[in-house]
């Protein structure tokens, strides 16, 4: 078995040692990180199921296998990446570029074939892809998922009253099984998470909008989509083997190597949630990551994850502990929603957007 993942792994251009030797060593770990990284999933070293998923994913280009809509087992892969990258190019294809044949997909290779005056079947095959091929423009580009998402956000005006977010906490041991967090760690990023969803909640309440909480694995994975919500936030803390690692992260669905995967309203979202929080606790700015994990992935409502520090450092954890620190977090994160909405001649200065001037928008 790990020969066999060893020699895909070293076809794709990897560095993983001996690919005929059955022994998971130093090499293969960094060669398995070195995967995670351009695959953008979670960096663990660790070869769990979202690592195999993308590594299947991986072996195929476009026009190795026909391609069609199957609603039990949806196909996916890097072949049905580039073919959603075409039609979008193209105009044909209007949904999020996922790399999963799902009937959006389908729809749109119908009209591709349409436009082609071939037959009409929504499958990916031999001559659908030579007349794509016969017309393409070279775009990779022209993302319409992604221009009518902003269009949406833009044309939806300042007030956050009558919109509906979601806000996850404890979510962390469930989105990503594979990292080492004790009981206790679980526990406390829990208690942590937990109350700065309900302060944050409670901060949107008080605007006029709906804020529904969900936590653990009592999250319901399609609920934002199923209701129409804005956004989804998820708080959530970190650890880590080193005690040194410190500070805020914010992640949204995309790859920093192929950003026309990239949610703009998820992209902008974290931006606004990283520097608010930053500039309003001081803790250290990690930064925003495009990621395709697959808990940012399975939803059509941009999604972001906040990480609001490390549990494994000793200064992140006294602030996370702290109520005053926890407040000021879900502050800004409440500013940082309001600032979506904000026209960019308008929009407040970092750090500068209380509970007050919220509502004077509302």
């Amino acid at each position: 078995m790990l020969p066999n993942i060893k020699s895909q792994m070293a076809r794709l251009g990897l560095n993983v040692g001996r690919s005929d030797s059955p022994e998971f060593d130093r090499s293969f770990e960094l060669g398995v990180r070195q995967f995670q990284q351009i695959r953008g999933i979670l960096c663990d070293g660790v070869m769990g199921p979202e690592t195999f998923s993308e590594l299947e994913r991986a072996r195929y280009q476009i026009g190795d296998r026909v391609l069609r809509y199957d609603p039990v087992r949806v196909l996916t892969g890097d072949d049905v990446l580039k073919l959603q990258r075409k039609l979008a190019g193209l105009g044909f294809y209007p949904g999020r570029i996922d790399a999963e044949y799902a009937a959006l997909t389908e729809q749109a290779v119908k009209e591709l074939q349409m436009s082609l005056g071939t037959k009409v079947d929504g499958v990916a095959g031999p001559q659908t892809l030579r007349g794509m091929r016969a017309i393409d423009r070279d775009q990779d580009t022209g993302n319409l998922f992604a221009l009518e998402e902003s269009a949406r956000v833009a044309a939806s005006g300042t007030s956050l009253a009558g919109r509906t977010f979601i806000v996850e906490a404890a979510t962390t041991v469930v989105d990503f099984e594979s990292l080492p967090m004790t009981e206790e760690q679980a526990d406390l990023e829990r208690q942590i998470t937990s109350d700065i969803a309900t302060r944050l909640a409670g901060r949107l309440e008080a605007v006029g909008a709906g804020a529904l909480v969900l936590q653990g694995d009592a999250a319901d994975v399609n609920k934002a989509d199923q209701l129409g919500a804005s956004a989804v936030i998820t708080v959530t803390a970190d650890v880590n083997k080193s005690k040194d690692a410190n500070g805020v992260a914010t992640f949204f669905f995309g790859h920093e190597r192929q950003p026309e995967m990239n949610s703009p309203t998820g992209e902008r979202l974290a931006e606004l949630v990283q520097s608010e929080v930053v500039a309003r606790t001081g803790m250290s700015d990690c930064r925003t990551h495009a990621r395709t994990w697959s808990s940012l992935k399975r939803l059509r409502t941009p999604k972001i994850h906040v990480v609001t520090g490390y549990l494994t450092n000793e200064k992140d954890r006294d602030n996370l502990e702290n109520g005053e620190v926890r407040d000021v977090i879900a502050d800004g994160i409440a500013a940082a929603l309001q600032r979506l909405y904000v026209k960019e001649d308008a929009d407040p200065e970092t750090g500068t957007l209380n509970l007050a001037a919220i509502k004077a928008y509302n």
